[in-house]
């Protein structure tokens, strides 16, 4: 399932810095690992992977794909170490399954080495509270390095991870002991890459939000919606393919969109809440709801606190190392359920499942930018003297296109200020014959449209082509005169 079509779409853009990051197609060195803080594990084995596969969609999201299915039997293990026997065979299949799983397993990013990381910790840290020894304290010890290493998120975790190894069975000054040491160690091992955080991270967004002048907006006054909650529920439930597409999402009107899709998350809703209010009350029965609380709810809430002062945006992918726990409450539920009611609840996920899985691999809006089909597109049918402009997302645009004309890329900001925005079009287009103007993600910069809206009346006749994710209009040698002549008046 995670390798089916797994090179089929374009890689969107946080893909394309992640293979900048890990040196895909460019000298590596060692000493570059130091310098990235956005997962150097899963750099350094990104750009092995390259240089044996090569550089092709699949083979760069071969690593997610490996560590999506390595997460199976991890789980497995974790549910029996947690909740007991009966919920293994529930978590192994949940986790097979899974859409949001099979959506990290193919794409070029850390999320899956994450999650699998977490699984691991945890795993080796239940077993050392059970009976702790060296070689234990060992395992999990290299477990948690990897997973900081995978991504900061991790830890997020430490509240629960404190939490298990406070009930080790030993003494209480072994535990304080073992676990001071387990943090200078912890310490000592990141500290390259913590420094280099505190070089680069804007921390003074945690102490004064966006009232500072030091720290400038990140994108208008705060990037945190109480419907964040609703909104990372459901895509751990059914992925990012069901219910609205993501981009319809983000340009669309909110009420609007979410009453077209509402049968589909009142199914959502009715399934996974009925399951999960069903998994909770059978992590209660084995005394374990407190370590849910602390595995689910601390990590929302500070991811939460960043996005509220402005440091960080709340995306369901930063609360990765929630997955796990995610899944075993539906796990603990079904291990709980008389089988009629389980044979009928899992014939439910599966429809939901199905549908996403169905619509994730076979419905391009439901799917990345199509930037793969615009370097084609470009390539086909510009000409000499022509030139590329990309706005919005420039960095896939030029990752793709590798052509003969010379490309740039125009803030899609001016579109606020049409005079400026042809001003700097004309600047930029000086000399050409022609442009091809490639318009991606402008929901961030341009929500409600200007652009597009401006070169409907300025240049009516120049498109556009619209490619999935992509639009893309064509300025010919008059339309780049009359540019010059407004700049030129």
């Amino acid at each position: 399932m995670r390798g089916f079509r797994l090179g089929s779409q374009s890689l969107w853009i946080d893909e394309v810095f992640t293979l900048s990051s890990s040196g895909v197609g460019a000298p590596f060195h060692p000493a570059d690992l130091l310098d990235n803080i956005h997962g150097p594990l899963y750099s350094l084995v990104l750009h092995a992977c390259s240089r044996l596969l090569g550089d092709s969609e699949a083979a760069l999201r071969l690593p997610s794909m490996l560590f999506g299915v390595a997460m199976v039997p991890a789980m497995a293990m974790l549910a029996g170490a947690w909740i007991g026997a009966r919920a293994v065979k529930p978590a192994a299949w949940l986790t097979a399954l899974s859409p949001f799983l099979v959506w990290y397993s193919q794409e070029a990013r850390n999320y899956m080495l994450l999650m699998l990381c977490v699984c691991l910790s945890s795993i080796a840290l239940l077993r050392l509270r059970e009976q702790p020894t060296g070689a234990r304290a060992a395992v999990w010890l290299g477990a948690t390095w990897a997973g900081l290493l995978s991504n900061f998120s991790f830890a997020l975790l430490a509240p629960l991870e404190l939490g298990w190894w406070m009930m080790a069975k030993t003494t209480p000054a072994r535990r304080l002991f073992g676990a001071a040491i387990a943090v200078a160690t912890l310490l000592v091992l990141m500290s390259p890459w913590v420094w280099k955080a505190v070089q680069v991270w804007d921390f003074q967004r945690l102490g004064s939000g966006t009232e500072s002048g030091a720290a400038a907006p990140l994108r208008g006054r705060t990037t945190f919606h109480p419907a964040a909650y609703p909104f990372a529920l459901h895509a751990f439930a059914v992925g990012y393919t069901l219910g609205p597409p993501l981009r319809e999402l983000r340009v669309g009107n909110p009420a609007s969109t979410l009453a077209r899709h509402g049968v589909e998350i009142a199914a959502v809703v009715l399934v996974f809440g009925t399951l999960g209010l069903a998994g909770l009350a059978a992590l209660k029965r084995r005394g374990r709801l407190l370590e849910a609380g602390l595995w689910l709810i601390v990590p929302a809430l500070l991811v939460s606190y960043f996005a509220a002062r402005n440091f960080k945006t709340f995306n369901p992918r930063y609360l990765a190392v929630c997955m796990p726990a995610f899944l075993l409450v539906l796990a603990a539920a079904f291990a709980d359920l008389r089988r009629r009611w389980a044979i009928a609840a899992a014939l439910a996920v599966a429809l939901l499942w199905g549908v996403s899985l169905a619509q994730h691999y076979f419905v391009p809006a439901y799917g990345k930018e199509d930037y793969r089909g615009t370097a084609a597109l470009l390539r086909a049918r510009g000409h000499d003297g022509e030139r590329v402009l990309a706005l919005g997302a420039s960095e896939p645009v030029f990752y793709y296109y590798r052509g003969p004309l010379a490309a740039a890329t125009v803030w899609l900001g001016y579109a606020s200020d049409p005079v400026r925005l042809e001003s700097k079009l004309a600047v930029t287009l000086a000399g050409a014959t022609g442009a091809w103007l490639v318009l991606s993600r402008p929901e961030e910069l341009d929500p409600e449209g200007a652009f597009a809206s401006w070169m409907g009346r300025r240049f009516p006749g120049a498109g556009p082509v619209r490619l999935e994710g992509v639009s893309v209009w064509h300025l010919d040698r008059d339309d780049v005169g009359r540019l010059d002549d407004a700049a030129r008046h």
